[in-house]
């Protein structure tokens, strides 16, 4: 009866295996050219009291912008939606905070009474790693300007810069037309 068993289990792991090797993923699309749907006026300035870049859009861009977009449709996933949902993020801290619950009231009434102060440790030990993973994860970092400290020797060698930056709609007025960029460079 043991060799039959064995023998279904290596049938059923050598389908999964061949199975797996079939699954190869499809060839990308090519790439389509971008389409422009709104051409405006951009206006870039630096301001060395700020933290965080500022892009500030006029209310009748805006407006120009949805108008553009309403004719272009959506290809977000919604796979990708749930991906970035702050929902996600705040379930699976409850799920492990409930799962690390149960697993220790499991394990300190399955175990011998010696067995109870080692998993007592363990638990303790698991919480500490997991507060500290939090903390380094939840790490504010360095303020928004050190990322774009760096714009005009990159604008000069032709390398991306990356920073933070903050959306504002603004109404419109004789100075702000279109969009305007403000980059936290400090001098």
């Amino acid at each position: 009866m043991k060799k039959l068993f064995t023998l279904g289990i290596l049938c059923v792991l050598l389908v999964t295996a061949v199975s797996a090797i079939a699954d190869i993923a499809r060839s990308k699309p090519s790439p389509e050219t971008p389409k422009i749907v709104l051409h405006t006026n951009l206006t870039i300035v630096t301001d060395s009291k700020l933290w965080d870049g500022r892009l500030q859009i006029s209310q009748s861009s805006l407006q120009e912008l949805r108008a553009a977009l309403a004719n272009t449709p959506g290809n977000e996933s919604m796979a990708q939606s749930i991906a970035h949902s702050s929902t996600r993020t705040m379930l699976a801290g409850l799920f492990m905070f409930l799962s690390l619950s149960f697993a220790g009231v499991w394990l300190a009434r399955s175990v011998q009474t010696r067995g109870q102060k080692m998993v007592a440790a363990l638990l303790v030990g698991t919480a500490v790693i997991g507060a500290a993973a939090i903390i380094a994860r939840a790490n504010a970092g360095p303020p928004g300007s050190y990322y774009w400290k760096k714009l005009p020797q990159n604008l000069s060698s032709g390398a991306p810069t990356r920073g933070g930056i903050d959306i504002e709609i603004v109404p419109d007025s004789d100075e702000m037309r279109g969009i305007k960029l403000i980059l936290p460079i400090k001098q």
